[in-house]
């Protein structure tokens, strides 16, 4: 069976044709293109120019990815394309895409939830048995899931405001680092005392899973418009003595949001006599130096999605798809799919 995934949902595009054989994933070719260095000039995505930015290269991307594998679009089994959470003009460009290989196929369609094509995009290097705990970390969502089956998912925990990555990148910004900033506060945090401030933690004492970031955000530009004389260095490539102080603030900022979802997840865990589950941690912040440190030694069996496969790609979408062959939408039914900008706490079984 070959698979055409398609991811579109934010500012990555990504391409991907997967084989499945004897239940085992094989990428033929998987392409991506990134806008981080288009939308470092805004500090963040813009909806618009980023759906500007898919339609101009999916399909060289596409051509190119069946060149590689050297095969055609209708040697193609089953399309996926994620159809939600995301923006929803990207999320569009992608599945008009999908359509279109579909009229001149006539192969069905699966739509794929991006968020659980994060946590099932480990089964592309584990083997990991059902049920487990899944641990959500990206830069639009945090969220916390009892995966009891490919097509069950039961949400257990979210944040309530910011993701954990969108706390990343807002803090970067008001620390001077630039878009995206999650990759830099890890690597410069190295060389910080990540116990020098004391951040909060978003609902400590809240006595469930939910989860804040919001509070850590405000909390550390207050910190910043009282300590005016700390700025960001030049160059985030080598250490520099004279800004220890602001390695020590990104040390102790990361070391908070790590500590929240770890304490979080924790709470999750407990309330829901979960205790003997295996956890999957997949999404972009998955990548996370310190998370991983911490998550290793908090949990006796905790599993991370390969960093290739950690940010929003097509591999996971392919790989999603695969495993819910049997609920693709035929065409020409797959033709009247839509995309949905949210994911609701309701929408917990695969469609």
């Amino acid at each position: 069976m070959l698979i055409l995934g398609i991811e579109t949902s934010c500012d990555d595009t990504s391409i991907c044709l997967l084989e499945k054989k004897d239940n085992q994933a094989h990428i033929l070719s998987h392409l991506h293109f990134g806008q981080e260095q288009i939308f470092k000039i805004w500090g963040g995505v813009v909806p618009e120019i980023a759906s500007r930015e898919h339609l101009k290269k999916i399909t060289p991307l596409l051509k190119e990815c069946f060149l590689q594998a050297q095969k055609t679009i209708h040697d193609i089994d089953l399309i996926g394309v994620t159809t939600y959470p995301g923006l929803l003009g990207p999320l569009l460009t992608g599945l008009n895409s999908a359509k279109s290989i579909s009229l001149l196929t006539q192969k069905p369609i699966f739509p794929v939830n991006h968020l659980y094509a994060h946590l099932e995009a480990i089964h592309l290097t584990e083997k990991v048995d059902y049920p487990y705990i899944g641990v959500l970390v990206s830069g639009g969502h945090s969220a916390f899931f009892h995966v009891l089956s490919k097509n069950k998912f039961a949400l257990i925990g979210q944040t309530i405001d910011d993701a954990a990555g969108e706390a990343f990148d807002k803090g970067g910004k008001l620390l001077g680092l630039g878009y995206p900033a999650g990759a830099i506060i890890d690597k410069i945090s190295k060389w910080g005392d990540e116990n020098k401030i004391d951040f909060p933690i978003g609902l400590k004492h809240s006595g469930d899973s939910r989860m804040s970031f919001s509070g850590l955000k405000t909390s550390l530009r207050v910190y910043l418009e009282n300590n005016t004389n700390i700025c960001a260095p030049e160059s985030i490539e080598t250490y520099d003595k004279k800004f220890q102080d602001f390695y020590d603030i990104c040390a102790s900022y990361q070391k908070t949001i790590c500590e929240s979802l770890r304490f979080k997840l924790k709470k999750a865990i407990k309330l829901n006599s979960l205790q003997n589950l295996p956890i999957v941690v997949g999404g972009g912040v998955a990548c996370n130096s310190k998370l991983r440190r911490l998550f290793q030694q908090e949990f006796k069996k905790v599993l991370f999605v390969k960093p290739s496969f950690c940010t929003d790609n097509g591999a996971m979408i392919a790989n999603y798809a695969s495993l819910h062959f049997d609920k693709a939408y035929e065409f020409p039914r797959c033709l009247e799919m839509d995309a949905k900008s949210r994911f609701l706490s309701k929408d917990n079984n695969v469609p």
